[in-house]
């Protein structure tokens, strides 16, 4: 009798030991993140980029707002230090600055438009787009995630060596480019931006 009321003992403090032990998480994939960006319809956030140019002493900042509408319409306007808006809607892309606007087809140019598809492909949660211009490895969480994009495309691979997204949940919150000279650009964004 002693013996079985320490055997049980003993079983209910295992269990009790198993469940204080933290649960694994599952697996977070592709497959559900880009389920996750597919439900985001429009979102607009504040930006902060910082480009780190190896032949200059100090990286240069530029800020402004950055906002996405499903499915292929990014708008980038800085607002600091100088005026600059860029907008691209499908293959169209259109700057605006203080000495005029130029319009510019990505089909035309296929470094950029591989860029734009990384960026775009992963808002609007479209997985065939980045597999044919990235390879890519997501590691993390849906509460906190990386994405790593390495070009496929010769063009794009000639100049960005990598492209790393980071998020929560559906929001991208850090965009980091190395470029293959040495150069880096950081774009941190703020969500809730009206």
């Amino acid at each position: 009798m002693r013996r079985r009321a320490e055997c049980r003992g003993i079983a209910a403090s295992l269990l009790l030991a198993l469940l204080a032990l933290p649960v694994a998480a599952s697996a977070f994939d592709m497959t559900e993140l880009m389920a996750l960006m597919q439900r985001v319809e429009s979102s607009r956030v504040a930006f902060e980029e910082t480009k780190y140019v190896s032949t200059l002493t100090a990286p240069l900042v530029r800020l402004g707002t950055l906002r996405y509408v499903r499915p292929d319409r990014l708008e980038m306007h800085v607002e600091t230090p100088y005026f600059e808006r860029m907008d691209i809607v499908g293959d169209l892309l259109t700057i605006e600055t203080k000495r005029g606007v130029r319009q510019v087809n990505l089909a035309e140019e296929p470094g950029p438009r591989a860029w734009v598809a990384s960026i775009r492909a992963t808002l609007a949660g479209d997985r065939n787009t980045l597999a044919r211009h990235f390879a890519f490895q997501l590691s993390g969480q849906d509460a906190r995630w990386t994405l790593t994009l390495k070009p496929l495309d010769p063009a794009l691979a000639g100049f960005i060596w990598r492209v790393t997204i980071e998020g929560e949940q559906a929001q991208l919150m850090r965009i980091e480019v190395d470029e293959r000279m040495g150069d880096r650009t950081v774009l941190v964004v703020q969500p809730g931006v009206k």
